[in-house]
């Protein structure tokens, strides 16, 4: 009879023992399901998410940002004898301001004449060490009227107005990238040309 009830007991123990190791396993098998659901949705969460990157690059600002400017422009008077100046304000972005003043001196004041030849150019403007290197298109000795005093008044209206800037002292003239002994017939344009106030109407 004994025995027989350590039989049941030990029936019944090993029974438990299944249902524990069975279930058991049943869990076993869930947190691994879950976790590889886990695992594919972090997946797929990287995989589809891109840094975002702008569609276009940034200007460089200090390159780009306008500046105000007051210049001193000096323009030919009517009869060509004598040098008139006229103050300006102009906005301009950095290395611009003397594209800006040759735009400026191609629109004289109501009285007044442009110094600029039709159709002058200008190609490029560098400064360095106080010398600001003009590099002029053909046309601006092409279509120069002629005469010593028109010569004076074009020259001296262009180095009068340039050496008003702050880094400027003087203006080397090329034509098409070439120095040139009179860029314009008489006056020597080989050598950088400072101001002449002795031109200026006073």
């Amino acid at each position: 009879m004994t025995k027989g009830i350590h039989k049941v007991h030990s029936l019944v123990f090993i029974a438990l023992l299944l249902m524990v190791t069975v279930l058991a396993g049943c869990n076993s098998v869930k947190t691994q399901q879950t976790q590889s659901s886990s695992d594919n949705n972090n997946q797929t969460t990287t995989t589809t998410i891109t840094p975002s990157s702008p569609s276009t690059s940034e200007p460089n600002s200090s390159a780009t940002q306008a500046k105000t400017v007051k210049l001193t422009l000096y323009f030919p008077n009517a009869d060509g004898t004598a040098l008139v100046p006229d103050q300006r304000t102009v906005e301009v972005s950095n290395q611009e301001v003397i594209k800006a003043i040759f735009e400026e001196l191609s629109s004289p004041p109501s009285g007044l004449e442009t110094p600029l030849p039709k159709g002058t150019i200008l190609r490029s403007a560098v400064v360095k060490d106080g010398v600001a290197t003009l590099n002029l298109s053909s046309q601006f000795r092409k279509n120069f009227g002629g005469g010593s005093d028109a010569e004076l008044m074009t020259i001296y209206s262009i180095v009068d107005s340039i050496t008003n800037l702050p880094d400027v002292q003087s203006v080397q003239f090329l034509l098409e990238g070439q120095k040139q002994d009179g860029i314009l017939g008489n006056l020597d344009t080989s050598v950088p040309l400072k101001s002449n106030s002795s031109l200026i109407r006073k």
